[in-house]
């Protein structure tokens, strides 16, 4: 499987949408910082309705006074992610609003959704007691959902497998770009994404960037020359706005590769459906490869 679980997807999300600048950011963002000094543990249950099927997955989860959620995916695979990494300051096209509260676990929660104009893209539901996310959704703009993260089992005051976890490797800080060409083909502005960190450049054949709008994260990368992911091959090919792309979806998550007049590029996102298309409408689009291209590829490649 390519990527991480989405339980650690919510946790960035939850940190990027604590930036807000809306009428609720103060009281989102206090709620997001007390959060992040609550020691629990307990097991999530996540759920994602995708283009090719339904994906659900339980993960164990727990979380120190340090701002530092470790989970534990059904493999044994332990990731731990710290409070603020890759955080933006949420796009002004999103606003905030305090829906009536409710119960989960049985327990009182009161409600934050995150709205895109008419759509609503994230409902958030947070313990009355302690401030912790308990439940996360996300939402297509048909009104769908798209993935649901909850707890089935939540206990106050243990950090589980957050336990004696002191520290995780910090992001990288965002590199000075100087060429042109990485500008071009990873732009420093996408689909109303901000990009956030530039890993590579124009000495390099392969360049990457983790984009960021304060609510949702992908990561895209350009190559110079054409790009293989073994996971993609067997898989059918997708048409989207008239153009082809190999895609693989897991929890959460998809990838998408293609080849462009401006090299191989690989998009893997946790966004929403109809965000995945807009991004891709934005990027140089496939082409196919003709006859003499893979003619003079087999040899001379």
């Amino acid at each position: 499987m390519i990527g991480r679980s989405l339980a650690m997807v919510f946790m960035v999300l939850v940190v990027m949408v604590g930036s807000a600048t809306a009428a609720m950011a103060n009281e989102l963002t206090d709620r997001l910082g007390d959060s992040a000094g609550v020691a629990y543990s307990g097991e999530q249950s996540v759920v994602c309705n995708q283009p090719d099927g339904r994906y659900s997955e339980l993960f164990d989860v727990g979380q120190n006074g340090l701002g530092i959620t470790v989970t534990v995916d059904p493999a044994g695979t332990t990731r731990a992610a710290k409070a603020g990494a890759l955080s933006t300051g949420l796009s002004s096209r999103y606003e905030i609003d305090l829906s009536a509260g409710g119960e989960v676990l049985g327990r009182p929660v009161e409600v934050i959704e995150v709205l895109d104009g008419d759509t609503l893209r994230v409902r958030l539901s947070f313990d009355v007691e302690s401030s912790v996310l308990l439940m996360s959704e996300i939402f297509n703009s048909d009104g769908s959902t798209y993935c649901t993260t909850r707890f089935i089992e939540f206990t106050l005051g243990s950090p589980g497998p957050a336990q004696g976890v002191s520290t995780v490797d910090s992001p990288e800080p965002v590199g000075a770009v100087q060429a042109d060409d990485v500008d071009r083909t990873l732009p420093i502005q996408l689909a109303g994404f901000s990009r956030l960190q530039v890993r590579g450049g124009s000495q390099s054949d392969l360049s990457s960037a983790f984009y960021g709008d304060g609510l949702f994260t992908f990561q895209l990368t350009n190559s110079s020359r054409p790009i293989s992911i073994p996971e993609l091959d067997d898989q059918p090919r997708v048409t989207i706005e008239g153009h082809e792309y190999q895609r693989i979806f897991e929890l959460g998550r998809a990838v998408y590769a293609w080849q462009s007049d401006l090299g191989g590029y690989v998009l893997v996102g946790e966004l929403p459906v109809d965000v995945q298309a807009r991004v891709l409408s934005e990027l140089p689009d496939p082409h196919s490869r003709g006859f003499f291209e893979r003619l003079w590829d087999g040899l001379f490649g």
